[in-house]
């Protein structure tokens, strides 16, 4: 239960903080948007405001007298429709700064400026921007220089000179535009953003939710399948859907490094399994070659204690028990070897001649040799005094030789043949050795797991050695950075090769 929560909740960080990230992403989006649309439809106000300031002053220009007033009534009635049009308050400015003719004037602004004697509200310099700017006009957004600030609002005003030829100032016009007190909320429903977002709120969740989907799935029966192990049960395996073991797993874009993750988890589930299986059988073998000694000599020993063993045969039943112990010490010393290889983490490396080492190894198993009456075939590669110059721990080397030569003695038949080879490898500054034997060989299937620590091959053979003499044999060249591989050998049994480094 607990991890199924914990799978769930997996599930709901990742919906949530997925989620989390579009609202993220559309609130900048969108923060970006509203920055641009503004400066945008400022600018369009701004040039807008602008344009019919110069319509205005075109009109002015020649209806305004030499004393600053405005001729022609009709005029009126074109500044009030304009006024309508922009959305904005019109002044009309004489040169002496009096604002001659108005669509409207703000209270704040009325409170602010004087009066002219002749009743016209006045503008100081400081307010009659189109008087600085000479000819051109000029637009500016906030409060104008601080007249329409007790408003409290935003204004966009724009200034127009009214054309002088050479009469120098002649007065302005001027647009003010009193913004709307828009928001970012406003913003988004004003232009429909909310049923955008949400419509891609909707079809990012449904994504969302695949995809989370696609990535806690592997985590889930990863999970579950722990569990069963944790409970003893090495048969669980993570099977993905659409997986099957003819053919490959899916990889999805999303879920690619989850698949590799569960194909580990499977693969190390395969081991702790084959492990298990090779402890189980290592228990019946170990139990069975000590069974035997210690059966053996427990008989002997009570023959002898009883009387059964007359004396004067107890020194031949002694040299029995004696055996048996030797065969106990040799097993036990095997397993004490593999454990220790095992932990090693150096190698005492030494340059050594390799044809030297397998021609005292051979030596030292001459009698198993004539007892099966086996022919030793050598094919040594070398140079003019004949040695092949390789770069390891001779002990150890010496000790994997040993291993295969031994273990090819143990099943080739009698009459029968070993070869060995020391060859170039195809890379470079490596060498191979090459070990064959014209003995039953090993299936095909079997050679994944041959080097295996408690592997045998043939279940039955019990008795013949505890399945740590390969697994030796790797373990040691792996120390050395070297491979050993198992194949069919042209003598019909098995073939080993195993790399050493040259100097």
């Amino acid at each position: 239960m607990a991890r199924r929560l914990f799978s769930r909740s997996i599930y709901v960080r990742t919906i949530a903080q997925l989620t989390l990230a579009i609202l993220v992403v559309f609130l900048v989006l969108s923060l970006v948007y509203y920055a641009n649309v503004s400066r945008n439809s400022m600018l369009q106000q701004a040039n807008k405001l602008l344009n019919a300031a110069q319509v205005i002053s075109s009109a002015i220009a020649i209806n305004l007298n030499a004393d600053g007033d405005i001729e022609n009534p009709q005029v009126n009635s074109f500044v009030n429709f304009t006024a309508r049009s922009s959305g904005a308050i019109v002044w009309i400015i004489n040169f002496r700064g009096e604002i001659i003719l108005q669509t409207g004037l703000p209270a704040v602004v009325r409170e602010r400026l004087e009066r002219s004697e002749r009743g016209y509200f006045v503008l100081p310099d400081d307010y009659l921007p189109a008087k600085r700017s000479g000819t051109s006009g000029m637009t500016e957004g906030g409060d104008f220089s601080g007249l329409l600030a007790d408003s409290g609002a935003y204004w966009l005003s724009a200034a127009y000179p009214v054309p002088t030829g050479n009469f120098g100032y002649r007065g302005e016009i001027q647009l003010h535009m009193q913004m709307q007190d828009g928001n970012f909320s406003a913003f988004l429903m004003t232009n429909g953003l909310i049923v955008s977002f949400l419509v891609a709120f909707a079809i990012a969740l449904l994504i969302n939710g695949i995809i989370s989907r696609n990535i806690t799935r592997p985590l889930r029966l990863l999970s579950e399948a722990a569990e069963k192990v944790t409970r003893g049960d090495l048969s669980a395996r993570v099977a993905l859907p659409g997986a099957s073991p003819d053919k490959p797993r899916p990889h999805g874009l999303v879920t690619d490094d989850l698949t590799v993750l569960v194909e580990t988890m499977n693969s190390m589930l395969d081991k702790l399994a084959n492990q298990e299986r090779d402890r189980k059988d290592f228990i019946s073998s170990v139990s069975h070659d000590l069974r035997t000694p210690i059966t053996t000599i427990r008989g002997f020993v009570e023959g002898m204690l009883d009387g059964t063993i007359p004396p004067d045969r107890a020194p031949h039943y002694l040299e029995i028990v004696k055996q048996e112990v030797l065969r106990l010490q040799t097993l036990v010393n095997t397993m004490f070897e593999g454990t220790v290889l095992e932990s090693a983490q150096k190698v005492n490396q030494t340059v050594f001649d390799i044809n030297q080492v397998i021609k005292e190894d051979i030596i030292g198993l001459e009698s198993l040799l004539a007892e099966k009456r086996l022919d030793v075939q050598t094919e040594f590669m070398g140079d003019d005094n004949g040695r092949l110059l390789v770069l390891g721990d001779r002990e150890a080397i010496s000790r994997v030789v040993y291993n295969i030569v031994s273990n090819a003695i143990r099943y080739t038949p009698a009459d029968g043949i070993i070869a060995l080879t020391t060859r170039k490898s195809a890379r470079h500054k490596e060498i191979e050795v090459v070990v064959d034997d014209s003995g039953p060989g090993i299936p095909e299937q079997e050679y994944p797991y041959i080097f295996d620590r408690f592997y045998k091959v043939d279940k039955s053979r019990t008795s013949k050695g505890s399945g740590l003499g390969l697994y030796i044999c790797r373990t040691i060249l792996a120390a050395h950075g070297q491979k050993i591989r198992v194949a069919r050998s042209d003598l019909g049994g098995a073939r080993f090769i195993f790399t050493l480094q040259s100097p």
